[in-house]
């Protein structure tokens, strides 16, 4: 895969991760899932907030290292000395 796909497919990772988290959050905040199901409830939505922090660290990270290699490799950005 060349590079400019693997940044494509870290952001949808990482944004797929973000709604994962969002949808958790809002589910633990304005359903009363955790409540009615109990201990089963809160065991779905910690499952879903932690899928989704799951997937979005490591793309974060994986995306950091891509971008900083890309600039390393730039010749238009090394300074000359």
């Amino acid at each position: 895969m060349t590079q400019q796909s693997w940044k494509y497919v870290l952001y949808s990772v990482m944004t797929l991760g973000l709604m994962l988290v969002i949808g958790g959050v809002g589910l633990a905040m304005f359903t009363d899932i955790s409540v009615s199901m109990g201990v089963q409830g809160v065991q779905i939505i910690a499952g879903i907030i932690g899928l989704g922090l799951l997937l979005l660290v490591p793309s974060k990270i994986m995306l950091t290292l891509i971008l900083m290699k890309a600039s390393s490799n730039d010749p238009k950005t090394t300074k000359e000395k």
